[in-house]
């Protein structure tokens, strides 16, 4: 009889075998010493050998979950998970093999999918999908791969005839084996349209059953938001996302005197993190297009701030609808938006000032700044116009004037760096320069801000 056992054995003494035939040098106390000086077809090796290893220990693990689940079903007598003190199968898997509750779910589900059934007169008889529980025992096929695909065949058994279903079956596990998992479960996604075109629709209305927007307010301050996007949703959001985080879209420009790519303009932020400053621009680019009024006023954002915070740039403010308070130094950066509206607070916390027309740039100014800019002004950036905010050069709470001259292009990102690093724009020899300071840049070298113009 071959059991899954048997050949994780096999396995195991083949992994064993292969590491213990590795040389052994003077200092090799450790099995990372030993692999560091193993070839690159040698570490291959030993990762397949020890992933197969992997898959049969699942297979058997899934075997074993799968009659537990059996046994502490509801209609048993006497449910085992229960016994255990624990609510459901998968619960007592993840507590005893010490694995997280999803990983115990998969091999609960599984396994009860691919359990040996009986009739009704007690003989035995195979699984219901016998092709998928032989290549999941013999590890041909992962326990996460046989998740996916045993949601593609049920979703198609009111469809199909047995002959379809097991010619279906025999076609997943062959591309199981050669697909990665993420297109295989692409794969296994599209099949219920192919053998039930008619229930497209009615698959739809079940994922937007399921969708929803979901926030959680976290004790350090921080908005989690957890989206489940149904594929309409989905495919605005990524969409609209890629336009302005898709790497392909970003170019850098190369100073021949300077091939290396120029460290104190290089963007940092992590992908995560451009997605939710591109988030952000595009909610700033709907609040700009919504003409509804609030009591006579543009919906906006509203800002909270105390007047010598203001006037310091030391100190918080707050944003109408989130806990968690910002910097006085943010906050005045969002006063350059005419979206954004500051409500100065005096000592008492009653309104001194809701923004004055004078501290804004006109619709006029911004319109010449995107002729003269071209977008945001910072090298190598490509934000369009549309995309960025009119910033003072020298703060406006500082002194600085709501003049063309002192003002420029940033998108959100950069004006937070302009801002916050300490970033000067100077002219030299009639072109624009942005200065560094001197902890980007000790030599403060000027980066030119003008782009290239066809005369």
């Amino acid at each position: 009889m071959n059991l899954p056992t048997d050949a994780l054995l096999e396995q195991a003494d083949r992994l064993a075998r292969r590491v213990s035939g590795l040389p052994w040098g003077e200092a090799e106390d450790s099995l990372s010493r030993l692999l560091a000086g193993a070839s690159g077809s040698t570490l291959l090796e030993i990762v397949e050998t020890a992933g197969r290893n992997l898959r049969m220990a699942e297979a058997t693990l899934m075997r074993a979950a799968g009659e537990i689940a059996k046994r502490s079903d509801r209609d048993a007598v006497e449910p085992l998970a229960r016994q255990l003190g624990d609510r459901t199968a998968a619960a007592l898997v993840a507590r005893v093999a010490d694995v997280p509750l999803g990983r115990a779910a998969d091999w609960c589900r599984v396994g009860a999918e691919l359990v040996d059934r009986e009739s009704l007169t007690g003989e035995p008889l195979p699984s219901r999908w016998p092709a998928l529980s032989s290549a999941v025992d013999g590890g041909e096929v992962a326990v996460h791969e046989a998740r996916v695909i045993l949601g593609a065949l049920e979703a198609v058994v009111p469809h199909a005839e047995p002959e379809r279903l097991a010619g279906l079956e025999e076609h997943l596990i062959a591309q199981a084996r050669i697909l990665s998992f993420a297109d295989l479960s692409a794969l296994c996604r599209a099949i219920p349209d192919v053998f039930d075109p008619e229930g497209a629709e009615l698959r739809e209305e079940e994922l937007r059953a399921k969708s929803g927007f979901k926030i959680v307010h976290r004790r350090d301050g921080l908005l989690r938001w957890i989206i489940d996007a149904h594929p309409e949703a989905a495919g605005f959001l990524t969409a609209a996302l890629d336009a302005r985080t898709a790497p392909r879209r970003a170019v850098v420009f190369a100073d021949e005197d300077d091939p290396e790519q120029d460290r104190a303009l290089e963007d940092t932020r992590t992908l995560e993190q451009k997605r939710l400053d591109a988030l952000q621009s595009i909610c700033r680019d709907s609040l700009k297009a919504d003409d509804g009024d609030v009591s006579g006023t543009p919906v906006t954002v509203v800002v909270h701030i105390p007047l010598e915070a203001l006037e310091s740039g030391i100190g918080a403010a707050t944003i109408d609808g989130v806990d968690a308070p910002i910097s006085a130094a943010t906050a005045r950066r969002l006063a350059c938006d005419a979206k954004i509206i500051p409500v100065v607070l005096g000592g008492e916390s009653e309104p001194l000032d809701l923004g004055r027309a004078r501290r804004l740039f006109s619709q006029a100014q911004r319109l010449a700044m995107a002729v003269r800019d071209g977008g945001c002004v910072w090298w190598a950036c490509l934000e369009p116009p549309s995309r960025c905010e009119a910033a003072h050069l020298t703060g406006w709470a500082r002194g600085g004037r709501t003049d063309l001259a002192a003002g420029a292009l940033l998108c959100p990102y950069h004006h937070r760096r302009f801002d916050n690093d300490g970033w000067e724009l100077r002219v030299i020899h009639g072109a624009r320069h942005l200065i560094p300071p001197p902890w980007v840049d000790a030599t403060q070298r000027p980066r030119p801000v003008d782009r290239p113009r066809l005369p």
